[in-house]
């Protein structure tokens, strides 16, 4: 008895349909190991802006308050940057105002630190351009205060910061001299 040429195919359909599942699971877990890592890298990235957003949002609120209120009080931040030399460590909050200790993230529940660390570069430069009072700057002992500004961004989850970023910023405020 002769067998027909369909009689010999059987089970090769079966196995050429077993080899296609098998390299169509393996790309659908390549597609979603890919995907998970991107969703990682942009989670990351995300964390990243945040630190970064809140560093430089310390130095903004840092500038307002310096530019408000009688700086001549001994309350206000560039008085006692002044005669202190240096202020304890400033903390905002996500609409600037200061705070003790950071804030909480409400997208990840974590806190969020933004810090302020000013330091007086030179306390009396007399070659600072940009202002005029109507008197000679070497008679009258006007001159310029220079600030370093750096804002400092924190992210921190368990008491553990895991995303930090800082920035920095100069300012400067006409003074007289002593």
């Amino acid at each position: 008895m002769k067998q027909s040429f369909y009689q010999k195919q059987t089970g090769v359909a079966l196995f050429v349909a077993l080899i296609m599942l098998l390299v169509l699971t393996v790309i659908g877990l390549s597609a979603s190991q890919r995907s998970t890592l991107q969703e990682r890298m942009a989670a990351n990235m995300h964390l990243d802006n945040m630190t970064f957003s809140a560093a430089e949002s310390a130095l903004g609120a840092f500038i307002v308050e310096a530019n408000s209120n009688n700086k001549l009080d001994p309350n206000h931040v560039l008085f006692k940057l002044r005669t202190e030399g240096t202020i304890e460590d400033r903390q905002f909050d996500n609409t600037g105002n200061r705070v003790d200790v950071g804030f909480i993230d409400s997208n990840t529940g974590n806190s969020l630190r933004a810090t302020i660390n000013p330091t007086i570069l030179n306390d009396c430069d007399k070659s600072c351009g940009g202002y005029s009072l109507g008197l000679s700057s070497l008679s009258a002992n006007i001159g310029c205060r220079n600030y370093l500004l750096e804002g400092q961004g924190e992210l921190v989850k368990g008491g553990v910061a895991i995303k930090t970023a800082t920035t920095t910023m100069w300012a400067r405020e006409i003074t007289a001299c002593n």
